[in-house]
């Protein structure tokens, strides 16, 4: 099977969201690395930070990243308070997809609704 478009747009998506964060609250890619270690494996070993930031690395340039880890890095960036004093709302990606069905017909039928109350006002 090979690998589904989806999960690359969406890698790619992400990444850009990341990259674009950290360009304005003003960090390096190292200032991510550190911020993100600290925050997963409440660690400040230098050899793990050096590895990590060099995965960090290549997680935000390749392609083939898995969206979800990108996922949590922004889940993790979003509390941190620097991101928070910069007034930055971070996206919450959801995808359309995901729609629990039940919540789809009930809005479906909202605004079928809605659409026939309004042309009903009109032909009064």
């Amino acid at each position: 099977m090979g690998r589904g478009q989806m999960g690359t747009e969406r890698t790619l998506e992400l990444q850009k969201a990341i990259e674009s964060l950290i360009a304005r609250v003003g960090w390096s890619r190292k200032a991510l690395a550190r911020q993100l270690h600290w925050e997963l494996n409440d660690t400040d070993d230098e050899g793990e930070l050096k590895r990590f930031e060099e995965r960090l690395k290549k997680e935000l340039t390749r392609p083939t990243t898995k969206p979800e880890l990108l996922e949590r890095y922004l889940d993790v960036l979003r509390q941190l308070p620097d991101v928070e004093k910069a007034g930055l709302v971070v996206p919450q990606y959801v995808a359309p997809k995901r729609m629990d069905p039940d919540v789809k017909a009930a809005l479906l039928d909202l605004s079928k609704d809605l659409s026939e109350s309004l042309r009903d006002e009109n032909h009064d």
